[in-house]
């Protein structure tokens, strides 16, 4: 005679059970979907599985099947630590349990890193979350050098920031390239092109930004901006076209030779901003007294004129009372 058939598979045998010696059930999903201790299937709302309650322990259909039929070995379960028994003593045929030590207390958290006052009053401006705020003062810790200036220049570069947490990010990424230059002084030779052109406050920035990280095309970089600038009106406008070009790599701006632009001119004929703008002040100056002058004499030249026109008119009166008188005097004769 053969062994007795399980009823549910048809496999022959005991029932098959968890890890902990309980057999498994037979049970249909009904809400929440189960997973598969075994082959780790979901095991979808509606079909059947087979699990032990008090272990929480499911199995698919095929995983029973494979234990079932002895192709499948569930792992032992882990064996509990055992319980050391507490040390017993004897007081007058009492048994009393002898005092034990407690356990160490865990150790204590790990203090979070002090945010700097700085990067605080930062983040606080242009309400920053506490993620950033964290990642922020990280980062600004191992740049102690620089710090004074790298805060100088994410308060510049914030100030117009449609997103101040994006961009914020983005100089983060760059600090830790190696990329980020905060606020500098700029160098003679951008300082001499800021002071010619008279360029903005974000314009000078940006432009000493951008040498001072492209240190090997420095001074083709700023040819190329200087030469554009002489011809220009709005010297701000070219320099932020001018960088974003010279960033990407994409075709620069035409570059059209003409006389430089009135604003200008006389700053280059004089070689020194400084002194060219005095010369330019002095002629103007000298041209407006020329012109006073000439207003002066205009008006003496017109009041002389009414009183040569005033003395004529008298001397016609004085001519015409002459002749009446004349006249009268003939008649009465």
């Amino acid at each position: 005679m053969g062994r007795k058939r399980n009823i549910d598979t048809g496999a022959k045998g005991a029932d098959p059970t968890c890890p902990s010696g309980h057999a498994l059930r037979r049970r249909t999903v009904d809400n929440a979907d189960y997973e598969c201790d075994s082959c780790q299937a979901e095991v979808a709302a509606g079909c059947c599985f087979y699990g032990c309650e008090p272990c929480d322990y499911s199995l698919c259909g095929g995983c029973y099947v494979k234990l079932a039929t002895g192709e499948l070995e569930l792992a032992a379960p882990i064996a509990a630590a055992p319980i050391a028994a507490a040390p017993i003593a004897v007081v007058n045929g009492n048994m009393l349990l002898s005092s034990i030590p407690p356990p160490p207390p865990p150790p204590p958290p790990a203090e979070e890193a002090r945010i700097d006052p700085d990067v605080a009053d930062l983040c606080e401006h242009y309400e920053i979350e506490e993620r950033i705020v964290k990642i922020l003062n990280e980062t600004m810790q191992t740049r102690q050098d620089t710090f004074d200036t790298d805060i100088l220049g994410l308060w510049e570069s914030l100030t117009t920031a449609r997103s101040p947490a994006g961009l914020l990010m983005a100089k983060i990424k760059m600090m830790k390239e190696g990329t980020f230059v905060g606020k500098v002084k700029p160098p003679p030779e951008v300082q001499r092109v800021i002071d010619k052109y008279r360029l903005d406050e974000d314009a000078r920035t940006k432009l000493t930004d951008f040498i001072l990280k492209r240190p090997n095309t420095a001074k083709e970089d700023l040819w190329e901006v200087e030469r554009r600038l002489e011809t220009s009106g709005k010297p701000s406008a070219v320099v932020m076209t001018m960088i974003v070009a010279l960033q990407k790599g994409t075709k620069l701006p035409e570059f059209r030779p003409a006389a430089p632009h009135r604003d200008y001119a006389d700053l280059k004929k004089g070689g020194n901003a400084a002194a060219g703008g005095k010369d330019a002040k002095e002629s103007k100056r000298s041209r407006s007294r020329d012109k006073s002058r000439d207003r002066d004499r205009d008006r003496d030249r017109d009041r002389d004129r009414d009183r040569d026109r005033d003395r004529d008119r008298d001397r016609d009166r004085d001519r015409d009372r002459d002749r009446k008188s004349r006249s009268r005097s003939r008649d009465r004769k």
